[in-house]
């Protein structure tokens, strides 16, 4: 007698909540990343805050056991409405006395400096966070589909059903901003600090 091959797809576990819980967790912390990276971007920009400049007075290196260079000296935003003769923030490496860099004011006595590595950085990050997001949605379609898999329709070509296009879709796009991240983090790398 010839054995009996099964056109069934991998068996599933009888109940999906452990899937669906990462699944979950995948998609919130792509969220939480992306909104943080966004947020900090807005930042190094200086789009969020009130952009500035600071004219260094001078930078230590402070803290045990992993050190920090601080600098202190005079911000002045753009437009002119505040200054702060003793703002302070943390740089690496450090910048000499009377130097300038662009600073962006989120509060009072919080700087974010402003530059296109940093730019760059949060790029990367909210890129990530976008692809966990949208490779979780492409599970989710994938799933949604009966078989768990693309189902394929015979025509003048093999192509896979409306459900399995929009994970199909979802997981290129997943690739396109895994492939974007990486050179944001690649430019943030080799940009100057």
């Amino acid at each position: 007698m010839a054995p009996v091959i099964s056109n069934r797809g991998p068996s599933r576990s009888a109940n999906p909540a452990p899937r669906l819980a990462f699944s979950v967790l995948f998609a919130l912390i792509g969220a939480g990343l992306t909104a943080f990276g966004l947020y900090q971007a807005g930042h190094a920009v200086g789009l969020l805050g009130e952009p500035g400049t600071l004219t260094v007075a001078s930078c230590a290196r402070v803290g045990q056991p992993k050190p920090e260079i601080r600098c202190t000296g005079s911000f002045r935003s753009d437009d002119g409405r505040s200054t702060d003769p003793a703002a302070r923030f943390t740089v690496n490496p450090s910048l000499a006395s009377g130097q300038t860099t662009g600073l962006d004011r989120v509060d009072a006595g919080s700087y974010v400096r402003i530059s296109p590595a940093g730019t760059e950085e949060y790029a990367a990050l909210t890129l990530f966070g976008m692809a966990l997001f949208v490779f979780t949605g492409s599970g989710f379609a994938s799933r949604a589909n009966s078989t768990g898999r693309p189902e394929l329709r015979a025509g003048p070509e093999l192509r896979a059903g409306p459900v399995g296009r929009v994970g199909l879709r979802l997981g290129q796009a997943g690739i396109v901003l895994l492939l974007g991240a990486a050179l944001c983090a690649v430019i943030a790398f080799l940009s100057p600090r």
